[in-house]
């Protein structure tokens, strides 16, 4: 009987190493892989000179909220993934809440209609009053719970303790932006009462003091309770040095950072001004420096883009007060070339810790695992074939999303995702959407493990 599909002549990702070798894809899933030559397939895919990956995860964006739509929705934003080589996305509550069963079942209806990719979701952004959904919202297969330490969704350190005792509960994860609330308010108000509304005013208001105190605080309460931790986008040297302490005393954390993170300084602010708003800030070169080794050492667990796309009318209002600019940044369609090109190609990543951070570590922290994130016979055959020899320049107008514009805007990059592999179904090729709306299905998680 003919396999459904046949990659021959590939360099695989394999959990032992990379290996040239040919797989087979039957009903959505990888049905053989081999060293040797397969038997014709239906279809066939030649990969030669080619490297092919699990495809990639991006477990924090920010998709379809139903307040800004203009920005977004699952169908724009799940393409531009596709393009990129992302082939699940774990959305993350913007400002619309997902706290209850019943807004959690509103948002899987919508994203099984509109997506073009499989999803999970994070519930958020917690409150007090949210704890009790917790055991129902774990029940439909939702492990992961977002809180902030910092306004707007500020909550106070006894109401991170019991939201973490409950996740221990059932087996979920809290998943924290951890800056320190009282630095925040107190030098927002000193620089607002100097007048101050440059965007690196807004850089200058979180300094990364508020973050190691922060990321200190929320690493005690986790030692008390026992639960699974994931921190949000780490931005600071002094936050990578207390994640490898609190490593070494074996507390359960995994941690991620951003594309932007890892490739902007706050002084490119001078020039991009408030398209590069985002929380936390961008930092010094010497905090970029310390994300990409920890990183390569795995402290920095995963990179995620904390994808949170603007209107350039929300963006372009920030040049006369930075304050009043929509915050945050589309990145889910430059992820992955931005990560071979500046982390493989220039020799800061291995390419096997590449695919760990991008593909197979965030299965595992948030339960997807392995089902997805790994190439293995019985696992989803999701895959992104991948030129590391291709060269290419960032232009918004090639890429997939609703608001028009990208910060990596001109930037040349080395190694690209030809193809993008959906449970076995092509969805995208050299940058042209082929899947449709309604293919994606809502990843239930069983458990998520963090540590």
């Amino acid at each position: 009987m003919l396999a459904e599909l046949i990659i021959r002549n590939a360099r695989l990702v394999l959990p032992e190493g990379i290996v040239h070798g040919e797989l087979a894809i039957d009903n959505g899933l990888i049905s053989e892989i081999s060293r040797v030559k397969l038997p014709k397939g239906a279809e066939e895919i030649d990969a030669e000179g080619k490297l092919v990956m699990p495809g990639v995860i991006d477990a924090h964006a920010h998709i379809h909220d139903p307040r800004y739509l203009r920005r977004e929705d699952f169908r724009s934003g799940t393409a531009a993934a596709a393009a990129g080589g992302v082939t699940s996305v774990i959305s993350m509550p913007l400002d619309t809440p997902r706290l209850t069963p019943e807004e959690i079942q509103e948002v899987i209806k919508v994203g099984q209609k509109r997506s073009l990719i499989d999803f999970a979701l994070h519930a958020g952004n917690m409150t007090a009053n949210a704890i009790e959904h917790m055991h129902a919202v774990a029940a439909l297969g939702v492990k992961s719970f977002k809180a902030f330490t910092c306004a707007p969704y500020g909550v106070d350190d006894e109401t991170l303790k019991r939201m973490m005792l409950m996740a221990k509960n059932i087996d979920g994860i809290l998943f924290v932006h951890a800056e320190d609330d009282g630095i925040l308010s107190k030098n927002t108000k000193r620089l607002l009462k100097a007048g101050r509304k440059d965007p690196l005013a807004h850089a200058e208001s979180r300094p990364n003091e508020a973050e190691e105190k922060a990321i200190k605080r929320v690493i005690g309460l986790t030692k008390q309770t026992g639960c699974s931790l994931h921190l949000a986008h780490v931005t600071t040297r002094q936050g990578v040095e207390r994640i490898n302490k609190a490593r070494a005393e074996h507390v359960r954390l995994t941690a991620e950072t951003c594309p932007h993170y890892l490739l902007f300084t706050k002084e490119d602010m001078q020039k991009q001004g408030p398209y590069l708003k985002v929380n936390p800030p961008l930092r010094t070169s010497e905090d970029c420096a310390a994300l990409w080794d920890g990183l390569a050492d795995g402290t920095i667990d995963i990179v995620a883009t904390d994808h949170a796309p603007g209107t350039r009318k929300e963006k372009e209002i920030g040049w006369k007060d930075i304050w009043t600019a929509q915050t945050g940044i589309p990145g889910i369609e430059t992820m992955l070339p931005l990560m071979l090109s500046e982390g493989f190609a220039k020799g800061r990543l291995a390419l096997e810790r590449l695919v760990d951070a991008l593909c197979s570590k965030p299965a595992r922290i948030f339960g997807l695992y392995p089902r997805k994130g790994v190439i293995r016979e019985g696992s989803d055959a999701d895959l992104t074939i991948v030129d590391l020899k291709e060269e290419s320049t960032i232009k918004a107008d090639e890429l997939h999303y609703e608001v028009g514009w990208t910060p990596y805007e001109g930037m040349k990059v080395k190694g690209m995702p030809v193809m993008t592999i959906s449970r076995g179904t092509i969805i995208a090729e050299e940058g042209k959407i082929l899947g449709k709306p309604e293919r994606g299905r809502f990843l239930g998680v069983q458990k998520s493990s963090a540590g």
